[in-house]
């Protein structure tokens, strides 16, 4: 029964591996840059999505109302983001993935991708079971409590809060922008409040995502030292019982 369960436990690895291995094998998003049919304001995004600069060009004024300049921002790196999207989808070679996830899927139906069973013990530390069980728990309740949260933004402002910059995973989520401070302002200082804004929101989705990374690592080492005790479980059995 062991010897079942780190066989399935690696093919599950395994395959995790696999995939992992074929997604790293595709291109990653290009940068991105777009602006507004006037060229009023220019948005850059970075790879994952997330604006890396906000611009607004000098003389905005004659084009754009005070009251309409935040939401052009949104506007514009929404659209930035989603042409990026598309353009990585395109170059994503689906045919080379499938064909990764097949030879993958084969090699794990022969057995070929699993080690010895012996060498388990190196993916971890055998652990207590009372208190790897107790652990196993308690990471399985934060992962759901995570799934039914709602999604993580972060809020960044320029020091006079008059400009605010919204951020989630999935890009610019708001801006907004005072619209009488804008129009006491000049292009040079409205890009920098622009920029303070944006750079405290990174900073507090880069804390958040390494918190997640952090979570990710203990969850795997959890599954690490789990796939080690049930190694050691099966040393004991297989044993020969003292006379």
């Amino acid at each position: 029964m062991t010897d079942d369960i780190l066989a399935r436990l690696q093919q599950i690895q395994a395959h995790a591996l696999n995939v992992q291995a074929a997604m790293e094998s595709q291109p990653r998003p290009n940068e991105a840059r777009g602006t507004d049919p006037t060229g009023c304001v220019a948005v850059v995004v970075d790879p994952d999505g997330l604006p890396s600069r906000i611009e607004v060009r000098a003389g905005w004024q004659r084009h754009v109302a005070a009251e309409e300049l935040s939401s052009l921002v949104l506007l514009v790196s929404q659209e930035v983001a989603a042409q990026a999207a598309q353009a990585w989808s395109e170059a994503f070679d689906l045919h080379v993935w499938r064909s990764r996830a097949e030879a993958a899927r084969a090699g794990e139906q022969e057995g070929a991708e699993l080690p010895p069973l012996e060498q388990a013990r190196p993916f971890g530390s055998p652990r207590d079971p009372l208190t790897l069980t107790e652990e196993a728990l308690k990471a399985l309740k934060a992962t759901r409590d995570q799934a039914a949260a709602p999604p993580m933004t972060s809020t960044g402002w320029d020091g006079d809060r008059a400009v605010s910059i919204t951020l989630t995973p999935g890009g610019l989520q708001g801006c907004t922008i005072n619209p009488r401070w804008a129009l006491r302002q000049g292009a040079t200082a409205l890009n920098a409040a622009l920029r303070e804004a944006l750079r405290e929101a990174r900073a507090a989705m880069e804390e958040h995502a390494a918190r997640r990374r952090a979570e990710a690592q203990g969850l795997d080492d959890l599954a690490r030292e789990a796939l080690a005790t049930l190694a050691r479980f099966q040393d004991l059995n297989n044993s020969p019982e003292e006379g």
